[in-house]
């Protein structure tokens, strides 16, 4: 999933980062952090829908990201990157099969139309 110009994060379970398209060959690939247990009974749960919730994160621009707060190797990572993680309560939106970026859409972005890719 592409974070920011040159940046793209990787499931490594998923993705064979030796494989990725031409297009990618000169960004940094970002591997995501296993993703962290939830401790509370509902949480845990709910957090089975999928193992890598934690990658479902909303960029808001290059530098900051909206990231489920339970996930905290992924706001650590965010920060090792360059990133502003964003912690945001949200777990509870799992049962509904995601977290931030499958339960919002674009309407209205500021700033000029942008593509990562030359």
């Amino acid at each position: 999933m592409p974070l920011a110009p040159g940046k793209v994060v990787v499931n490594p379970e998923y993705i064979d980062v030796d494989r990725l398209p031409d297009v990618l060959s000169s960004w940094d690939v970002l591997i995501a952090p296993e993703p962290d247990p939830i401790d509370e009974r509902f949480l845990k749960v709910t957090s089975k829908c999928g193992k890598w919730l934690s990658m479902n994160v909303l960029v808001i621009d290059e530098e900051r990201v909206i990231v489920e707060r339970h996930h905290t190797g992924m706001l650590r990572a965010l920060e090792r990157w360059g990133f502003e993680p964003v912690p945001c309560a949200f777990l509870h939106y799992a049962p509904f099969g995601g977290s931030f970026h499958w339960a919002t859409l674009d309407t209205r972005r500021r700033g000029a139309l942008e593509s990562y890719f030359p």
